[in-house]
C-alpha cells in the first residue's frame, strides 16, 4: 500500500540530514562547477555545500559530485568535479556571483604559473 505524508502510523517521526564537513582545495573554477582536490573518495551523486573564502568575502553555492577521480601515487588525495545545482539565479553571496562578477581576478588566483 502506498501511503502520502499523512501516514497514519508514523507518530513523531521526524525528518534528518547526515552532514560531515569536508575540507578540499579548489583547482578549477567555471560558470558550471568547480573541479576540488579532496583527501578522500566522496561518491558519484553526493550533493553538498561548497563554502569559499576569498577576497575577505565568503561565498557558497549548492553542488553535486559529476566525478571522483584517486590521483595515482598520492595516496588518498582525490580530484572531484562539481556541478552547480542552483535553482535561483547567482545573487551576491554565491560561488557563482564571484565567478562570473571577478573572473579576472579569479583566474588568476586559481590557474597555476605557466612555466617561463
Amino acid at each position: 500500500m502506498i501511503y502520502g505524508f499523512e501516514r497514519p502510523d508514523a507518530g513523531d517521526s521526524q525528518l534528518a540530514a547526515l552532514t560531515k564537513e569536508i575540507r578540499v582545495r579548489i583547482l578549477n573554477c567555471s560558470a558550471t562547477g568547480c573541479l576540488v582536490e579532496s583527501n578522500g573518495a566522496i561518491p558519484v551523486g553526493t550533493v553538498g555545500l561548497l563554502r569559499v573564502a576569498f577576497d575577505g568575502s565568503e561565498f557558497e553555492d549548492t553542488v553535486q559530485v559529476v566525478r571522483c577521480q584517486p590521483i595515482v601515487g598520492a595516496g588518498a588525495i582525490c580530484h572531484v568535479g562539481t556541478k552547480f545545482l542552483s535553482t535561483t539565479p547567482p545573487y551576491a553571496d554565491t560561488l557563482r556571483h564571484a565567478i562570473r562578477r571577478d573572473l579576472g581576478k579569479l583566474a588568476g588566483w586559481l590557474r597555476t604559473p605557466e612555466p617561463r
